[in-house]
């Protein structure tokens, strides 16, 4: 064999061993691409379905809280509902919410209210005379909160941390030289 053969040979041979390496590098990045490809597809999908989920629950909170207001007056009106005053259980129906009372029922609820808190004695407890003196303002501000706009409201939340001792200062130590180490 001569010079230029084996050269040639050899060249062919280190070409062939370049055009496979290239080969062997293109396919396996394409897989390592795809397969990310896959695994970015496959939690996409679970981030999609948690915001959902998310999304279903903040709906279900969102349905669930009650003005303030509304949720007290409903309290008063289930303490001061009897089957003796058929009258004023039929107006306190009508409170809400949506409040559909008129001026007038309005009116006559006060004043059934008022007579509760002075007139039956022993027939109701302190609890449902106190329910009584406070529901037509719980009633009002009921309304006020009906009315407002849905407008966002941010709480914050502050923490206050109880003082810790004071810790009585120590006289300072002078510091000890360092003892040169054994070998």
């Amino acid at each position: 064999m001569d010079a230029q053969t084996t050269a040639e040979s050899v060249g062919a041979a280190l070409l062939g061993a370049a055009l496979s390496f290239v080969g062997a590098r293109y396919w396996f990045n394409r897989n390592a691409s795809v397969k990310e490809a896959e695994r970015i597809a496959v939690d996409h999908e679970a981030l999609v379905k948690r915001v959902v989920d998310l999304e279903k629950q903040l709906s279900l909170v969102g349905q669930a809280v009650l003005p303030i207001s509304t949720a007290f007056q409903a309290i008063l009106i289930k303490e001061l509902t009897h089957f003796h005053t058929p009258e004023m259980d039929a107006l306190m129906v009508k409170v809400g919410p949506p409040s559909t009372l008129t001026p007038e029922q309005e009116l006559r609820l006060a004043y059934l209210l008022e007579e509760r808190t002075k007139d039956m004695g022993d027939m109701i407890t302190e609890s449902e005379r106190e329910a009584a003196m406070i529901l037509p303002m719980v009633i009002k501000r009921a309304r006020a909160e009906a009315l407002m706009p849905d407008t966002p409201i941010a709480f914050k939340l502050v923490t206050v941390l109880p003082e810790q001792p004071e810790q009585p200062e120590q006289p300072e130590q002078p510091e000890q030289p360092e003892q040169p180490k054994k070998t």
